[in-house]
């Protein structure tokens, strides 16, 4: 007798339930999780449902299927499509893992940055300017900052014309961002003077095209934005991240 025709909403709640168990700590990295048979009743699905579960933990990066059942893996050693259910395991933000990740899109923004710069004709340059010029604007109207600093980090990334580049940066923004847009936001507690200084010089240069002005602006962003999510840890994890 053949099994019933798999249900993706099923094999989609089997997976999140599993995959944030990992996530949790609830198994940890090279302990078996229980075999088909177990995870079937656990879940009152069909054994295909479950292996396509697995199947699918495993494209994450978080499980090994083996002939002798399935092992978790270290968390170190996950795809980065890891990172969105990371950061969709609590309500609250997690800062260390958020001041990581701004930590990588400051150094590929930055990079992107001065590329942009030094390659783009003066059509472009006038339209990094218009998004600078738009990012002052909303700056200076206490106005949501966030989607401007999308576009003109999307302008770079094309500008660029590098394509791995711009396909790593855009997984860790799309991973990222989107959901910190339905986090609590931190951005009233960003040093306005300071972010107003560095938006000025980002688009000085912009404008005089000197691409180490543009590079050390995104930096000197990204920096006020770790520091800003740093003074709301406490110091016993403020030392861990610093070590």
């Amino acid at each position: 007798m053949s099994e019933k025709p798999i249900s993706k909403s099923i094999v989609e709640d089997i997976t999140a339930t599993l995959r944030n168990e990992i996530l949790r700590g609830q198994y940890r990295p090279g302990e078996r999780l229980p075999s088909e048979r177990e995870l079937a009743i656990r879940f009152e699905a069909n054994r295909g449902a479950i292996r396509e579960s697995l199947k699918k933990l495993e494209q994450l990066g978080i499980a090994s299927i083996n002939p002798g059942g399935v092992r978790v893996i270290p968390l170190e050693d996950a795809s980065l499509s890891i990172l969105g259910p990371l950061l969709d395991l609590h309500e609250e933000p997690d800062l260390e893992l958020a001041i990581h990740l701004f930590e990588v899109l400051g150094s590929l923004m930055s990079m992107s940055a001065r590329t942009a710069v030094e390659r783009a004709n003066n059509e472009e340059i006038q339209e990094l300017l218009t998004i600078s010029t738009n990012m002052i604007d909303a700056q200076k109207s206490d106005a949501d900052n966030q989607e401007n600093w999308k576009c003109i980090g999307s302008a770079f990334a094309r500008l660029n014309n590098n394509l791995v580049l711009r396909l790593i940066f855009n997984g860790l923004r799309a991973q990222f961002l989107a959901r910190s847009e339905q986090k609590p936001s931190f951005d009233h507690l960003v040093d306005q003077e300071k972010r107003m200084t560095i938006l000025t010089q980002l688009h000085f240069g912009i404008e005089s095209r000197n691409p180490t002005l543009v590079e050390n602006a995104i930096n000197d962003n990204f920096q006020l934005l770790i520091q800003t999510l740093e003074n709301q840890m406490p110091n016993s994890s403020r030392s861990t991240i610093n070590e």
